[in-house]
C-alpha cells in the first residue's frame, strides 16, 4: 500500500504543477515546482539506493558461497583443487562497472570444480 501511495504522489506531484501553471498564484505555482523538484529528488535517491543492496546482495552471497566451498574443500584436504578452480575463477573475471561481470556464474563454476573428485 506505501508503494502504491508514493507512486500516486510521484505522479500527481508534476501533474499538480502543471495545473497549477495555470490556474493557481504565483506562491502556489513556486512551492508546488520546489516540492515536486525535492521531490524527485528523493525518488532518485530511493531508487539508487535499492539498486545499491540489489548489487550487495547478489555479490555477498555469491561470494558466500565461493569462500564456503573453499574453506570445506581445504578441510577435506584438497588444496590443489581449491588453488586450481580460483586460478580458473580469476582467469574468467574481468571487473566492470557496467553489470555483474557473471560473477554468479564464475562462482557457480569455481564452487563445481572443487567438488570434482
Amino acid at each position: 500500500m506505501n508503494l502504491i501511495l508514493l507512486l500516486i504522489i510521484t505522479a500527481a506531484l508534476p501533474i499538480a504543477w502543471l495545473i497549477a501553471d495555470f490556474k493557481a498564484s504565483p506562491i502556489v505555482r513556486r512551492v508546488l515546482g520546489v516540492i515536486t523538484i525535492l521531490w524527485s529528488f528523493g525518488v532518485a535517491a530511493l531508487a539508487g539506493s535499492l539498486q545499491m543492496f540489489d548489487a550487495n546482495v547478489y555479490f555477498t552471497t555469491a561470494s558466500k558461497d565461493l569462500l564456503s566451498a573453499s574453506i570445506e574443500q581445504i578441510k577435506a584436504g584438497k588444496i590443489d583443487s581449491v588453488l586450481r578452480a580460483w586460478e580458473k575463477a580469476d582467469d574468467k573475471f574481468h571487473p566492470t562497472y557496467e553489470n555483474h561481470a557473471q560473477y554468479q556464474q564464475i562462482v557457480n563454476d569455481a564452487v563445481a570444480e572443487m567438488k570434482k573428485p
